[in-house]
């Protein structure tokens, strides 16, 4: 009833030593997918890749570093393959 459709799934950067001194407790989170407060995680069995938007760097995740969170995604965006 109140949810709204600000939120996606995400994983933390990796490249922790560029993103320090924006976001030095946080992290830089990589918006993957569209999502809503109440939606399971997707059923990812297997390792996956990410690059960040920000610094470049493309890394490896695992299912468990996925997070979701609240977030405006800009009318530009295009998901990650997997969350489409």
């Amino acid at each position: 009833m109140w949810d709204t459709d600000n939120y996606c799934w995400a994983v933390i950067c990796k490249n922790k030593w560029f993103h320090r001194r924006q976001r030095f407790f946080y992290g830089h989170k990589i918006p993957l997918g569209p999502t809503d407060s109440l939606a399971p995680p997707p059923a990812l069995k297997a390792p996956f890749t990410a690059r960040c938007d920000d610094c470049g760097k493309e890394y490896s995740y695992n299912p468990a570093e996925l997070v979701r969170f609240e977030t405006d995604l800009p009318g530009s965006f295009v998901p990650h393959p997997l969350f489409r």
